[in-house]
C-alpha cells in the first residue's frame, strides 16, 4: 500500500472544517487523491497538503496504521 484507503478527522479539525464550510468528502478525497504531493510538516503534523481551494494537515500513518490518514487541521485557501 502507497498511501492511506481511510481518513479520520480530529475534534479540533473537524470543528475548523464545520466553521470554514468544508465538508468532509472534499477533504478526505483531497488527502487519498493527492497523498503522493505531500510535503513534511515542520509543525505538529507529519504531512501537508493543499489544492482545490484548501489546506490540510494530517498524519500518515496515524499511530501504526497504514491504512488511516488522521487530519490534524483544515484551512481554506
Amino acid at each position: 500500500m502507497n498511501g492511506p484507503s481511510r481518513v479520520e478527522f480530529t475534534n479540533y479539525a473537524e470543528g475548523r472544517a464545520i466553521r470554514r464550510g468544508l465538508s468532509a468528502r472534499q477533504i478526505a478525497d483531497l488527502v487519498l487523491d493527492q497523498h503522493q504531493r505531500r510535503r513534511r510538516n515542520p509543525r505538529q503534523a507529519d504531512w501537508v497538503l493543499s489544492g482545490r481551494g484548501l489546506g490540510v494537515a494530517y498524519n500518515w500513518p496515524d499511530r501504526g496504521d497504514r491504512t488511516t490518514a488522521l487530519v490534524v487541521t483544515v484551512w481554506s485557501e
